[in-house]
């Protein structure tokens, strides 16, 4: 027997051992290495929860002024490779002031040199070919790229997040393209003047287990814009110098720290209890998120 066919018979088993993962389809394989590996950022604003999943390109040192080059102009491009990237939502959210209901949708973006236009797509798992065509079922508005710093691979990010918007940038090259971006607020801000009248005023307020000795802390509430609106005096924290009330149910708030005369946050571990008798506020009590209470207030 030769030195090569011994080689040979030898390795048989171990051909007849790797046959049958040879012969699976590929979509019983293990994911691979990819030219473009799959990314996904993720943003709550106000609870509601978007999501942004796509493959992302490099440049590899391709010039970058991509755009009218490896990306053609007037070409239908989902910002990605592979499969289209897709933006996925738990709520109702505006995208430069269009409407987008609750669900998956995939991307996609016509390029020109000055203008571009945005597709939202209803049908979220599609192929980057053949592009997508045109149907009533999408939502397409214009937006314009701008210039930024040099990104190498594709990147998706969430910025500017405060109270109930944010802005989504996409960059590639030395091209940025922002959508702003409006949600729902999850709990109503505003509130009927009557349903509040009788909370309103000023009241003494102190911490539980606090010794006499130390003197209480001055919480007023007015009606102000539509909102339930409070100051503190002094304030147990630099947030809550300025709060707004938050309704939950009847006579349970949260609070809400105010920046630049805006809501900026919502703080689910802190609510305001009141309690009346007859008709009348006697009391409010805080409360935290594990049932401890922490202090308790009563009108001067």
């Amino acid at each position: 027997m030769t030195a090569p066919t011994a080689r040979l018979r030898g390795a048989c088993p171990i051909l007849l051992l790797l046959l049958p993962s040879l012969l699976l389809p590929p979509s019983t394989l293990t994911a691979q290495m990819r030219a473009s590996e799959r990314g996904a950022v993720s943003q709550t604003i106000d609870g509601t929860t978007i999501t942004i999943d796509y493959s992302r390109p490099q440049l590899r040192g391709r010039d970058s002024t991509i755009f009218g080059a490896f990306v053609h102009w007037g070409e239908i491009w989902t910002p990605g490779a592979n499969f289209a990237t897709t933006l996925e939502t738990n709520r109702p959210v505006k995208i430069d002031g269009h409407p987008v209901a609750p669900g998956k949708y995939s991307l996609w973006l016509v390029v020109q040199p000055d203008e571009w236009t945005m597709v939202i797509d209803p049908r979220s798992h599609l192929y980057h070919w053949p592009e997508p065509d045109s149907t009533a079922d999408q939502l397409r508005f214009k937006v314009r790229p701008g210039t930024g710093p040099f990104t190498e691979t594709l990147t998706f990010t969430f910025e500017n997040v405060r109270g109930d918007e944010g802005t989504l940038f996409l960059r590639w090259g030395t091209v940025q393209v922002a959508f702003h971006l409006e949600v729902e607020p999850k709990h109503p801000l505003t509130v009927a003047e009557a349903a509040v009248r009788p909370l309103l005023g000023t009241y003494q307020f102190r911490w539980a287990g606090a010794p006499d000795s130390v003197p209480p802390s001055r919480v007023t509430l007015a009606y102000e814009n539509g909102m339930l609106m409070g100051r503190w005096a002094p304030a147990p924290f630099p947030d809550v110098a300025t709060f707004q009330l938050v309704r939950i149910t009847d006579d349970w708030f949260l609070i809400g720290s105010v920046m630049d005369g805006k809501l900026v946050d919502v703080m689910d571990e802190w609510a305001f209890e009141f309690a009346r008798k007859d008709g009348k506020v006697v009391k409010f009590e805080v409360w935290s998120d594990n049932d401890h209470l922490d202090g308790t207030a009563i009108p001067e």
